[in-house]
């Protein structure tokens, strides 16, 4: 921030649209993270970052999860820009990210009444 200014919390929210695409193996996601690197201009959704936690030699930093996630921005028509969220998923990891959500609530909250 200039100036000393206080960033809010808001300002730190990376995802406040997000979508997922369930890709049938390696092969799919590699195709789709293609298409958004390489076609980003011609759908006016250009990447700002990716992110891969297929990379991450630490697999307890994600639990053991894996998956890709690219972050584009979307500039509606009178120049309102939002960050949207891609979340490229393999299909057997993503049914293991369905069963473990419950585990992933409870590791997030910050007290027990958040936990539903």
């Amino acid at each position: 921030p200039e100036g000393g200014s206080i960033v809010p919390l808001t300002g730190h929210i990376l995802d406040p649209v997000r979508g997922s695409v369930v890709c049938s193996g390696p092969a799919s996601i590699l195709q789709h993270v293609r298409w958004f690197l390489e076609s980003g201009g011609q759908h006016q959704l250009p990447v700002v970052r990716v992110k891969n936690k297929f990379a991450s030699q630490d697999s307890s930093q994600y639990d053991g999860y894996r998956d890709l996630m690219i972050s584009v921005l979307y500039t509606n028509n009178k120049g309102l820009r939002i960050v949207g969220e891609v979340q490229l998923h393999d299909r057997r990891m993503y049914a293991l990210k369905v069963k473990m959500h419950k585990l992933y609530k409870v590791k997030r909250a910050t007290m027990a009444s958040n936990i539903v």
